[in-house]
């Protein structure tokens, strides 16, 4: 439409791994960042870099029929990090567990079961073989015997499937899965509460939405069953490094001689009915631990424990979830888990790209919305190249076409950080130093310099005892450790340190540091802005 409008396209992406790429003279060479981005983690890493660089962001969003706009202007408004959005309505973990009774109950329980087999499952593997005591320590602290059982059992699962090497032992687990799923997991269900079963009051507990579920058993001549054995193999695959197989046919051959373990009712199972039951309610009894529990657990420990110095972590790997690739099986899996589950209770099964809307959050953009907020932004932008410098001149709009609703207000002043007579966290006053400063100041310090001379310096500057010096989640100084640790630290430079214990940026002349300190005088605490300490 303009063909003096040049632009320069990027296909990498925007954060903490490419700012070798997007680098201070990238970002300082902008006059100002309009943001089209589709999800909060890439706003808020780029509104930081906004805030860094100080520049102005022209940040907007739709969903649906609904927009919004918000204007971010360097040392007058908020940024967008200083807001968040009320948290969504969740579905109650008992009606995904136990008491779905529409189809969206069943997606959302399918991407459950996504995370936890093939992202945090396999995270486990990678973190066991990474320090095999300090997790069972964590698991041990964290989990009921029971619970300790369960996940060690699945680590011991992908370990030997990967040390196989073969997509049977994928197809086999994926067949124990679907067992475990849809047959046993409901005949457990039905072992607690039949389908005659009645309350305390006499009533029949399987009424209104709890609907009484059928068992589904494995029939490799079925295809939503092999589409589910053939996603779940493959994608176990993934985890453990052996090649993928997309043949179905194979695969209903291979998942047909498979034997499956016979269902045993277990007596200790309990079942959460209602999601908002008391809290004195939910509070269990103590663990009554099996000897046959303990030998399991037992076992299990010791039999992981010698495989651990033969297996290497990087053998294994977590399947993040990407709604947007058809060929790695992850919609896949959730649409096949989401219709057997949905058998599994009568309810009208859906198609795949319902669930891939579902599962990955999406709703269909509109172009009405998108041209009406686009507008919105257009202004403002006309108002920040012309040099408008009063926060009574933007707006941020909310708007709702569906209703429809219009709304245009002022931004948002920056918050003024001020001195607290009583720090809710801190227990005791805090003192801002220097006085109202706001998320867009930066203290700069130039010229390299030792952690003593660094240390002296805030004192001059700033009246301040610094006990604590970071960047980022790396401790650079820490007064609370033992003399021997940290007092030959105070001699060296800054930058040396972090050089061997944190990863450099190459061609970036400055660190970004944050103290912990207290005054002087008084030994108050004290809050302070980012340091920007220049070492060259």
């Amino acid at each position: 439409m303009n063909p003096d409008f040049n632009v320069r396209s990027y296909q990498t992406l925007v954060g903490e791994k490419t700012e070798a790429v997007f680098n201070d003279n990238f970002w300082e060479s902008l006059d100002f960042v309009v943001n089209a981005v589709d999800n909060i983690k890439a706003r808020l890493y780029v509104d930081s870099r906004c805030v860094w660089y100080k520049k102005a962001l022209l940040e907007s969003g739709t969903l649906g029929t609904k927009a919004n706009s918000q204007m971010v202007i360097p040392h007058m408004t908020q940024c967008y990090g200083d807001s968040t959005d009320p948290p969504e309505e969740s579905i109650p973990m008992c009606t995904l567990r136990n008491f779905p009774n529409q189809i969206e109950h069943t997606i959302e329980w399918g991407r459950d079961q996504f995370n936890n087999i093939f992202v945090d499952k396999a995270n486990d593997v990678i973190t066991f073989l990474d320090d095999p005591e300090k997790y069972l320590k964590e698991l041990k602290e964290n989990n009921t015997v029971s619970g300790q059982i369960e996940a060690l059992t699945l680590i011991n699962d992908l370990i030997n499937i990967q040390q196989s090497g073969t997509f049977e032992a994928c197809v086999e687990f994926a067949c124990k899965k679907f067992a475990e799923n849809f047959t046993n997991s409901i005949k457990q269900l039905l072992h607690i509460f039949p389908k005659d079963y009645v309350d305390k009051d006499g009533h029949p507990f399987w009424s209104g939405p709890k609907r009484a579920p059928d068992v589904v058993d494995i029939d490799t001549s079925d295809e939503i069953h092999i589409h589910f054995i053939s996603a779940c193999a493959n994608l176990i695959a993934f985890n453990v490094g052996i090649p993928q197989n997309r043949d179905k046919d194979d695969i209903a051959k291979i998942a047909s001689k498979i034997k499956l373990p016979e269902f045993i009712p277990k007596s200790n199972v309990k079942i959460e009915i209602e999601e908002d039951a008391k809290e004195e309610e939910k509070k269990q009894t103590p663990e009554e631990i099996s000897t046959e529990e303990l030998e399991t657990y037992k076992s299990l420990v010791e039999d992981l424990k010698k495989k651990a110095s033969s297996i290497k972590k990087d053998s294994f790997n977590p399947a993040e979830f990407e709604k947007d690739d058809d060929t790695n099986f992850h919609i896949d899996f959730i649409h096949a888990t989401s219709n057997l589950r949905a058998r599994n209770y009568r309810i009208q099964e859906g198609d795949q790209l319902k669930t891939k809307m579902i599962a990955g959050k999406i709703i269909p953009a509109i172009a009405t919305t998108t041209a009406m907020i686009v507008g919105a932004v257009g202004i403002e932008l006309y108002k920040y190249v012309q040099g408008f410098n009063e926060i009574e001149d933007y707006r941020n709009a909310f708007i709702n076409l569906a209703i429809p609703f219009f709304v245009f207000t002022e931004p948002i002043e920056a918050t003024k950080q001020k001195d607290i007579e009583m720090d809710p966290v801190m227990f005791g006053p805090v003192k801002a130093i220097p006085e109202n400063w706001t998320i867009w100041d930066t203290i700069e310090v130039t010229g390299s310099k030792t952690i003593q001379e660094f240390f002296d310096w805030l004192e001059a500057e700033y009246k301040i005892k610094t006990t604590l010096l970071s960047t980022g989640t790396i401790a650079i100084f820490n007064d609370y450790l033992p003399k021997k640790k940290h007092a030959p630290r105070l001699t060296r430079k800054i930058e040396d340190i972090y050089a061997e214990i944190g990863e450099p940026l190459e061609g970036r002349n400055y660190i970004v540091l944050e103290v912990g300190a207290c005054t002087v005088e008084d030994e108050i605490d004290v809050i302070m802005p980012k340091i920007k300490y220049v070492f060259a």
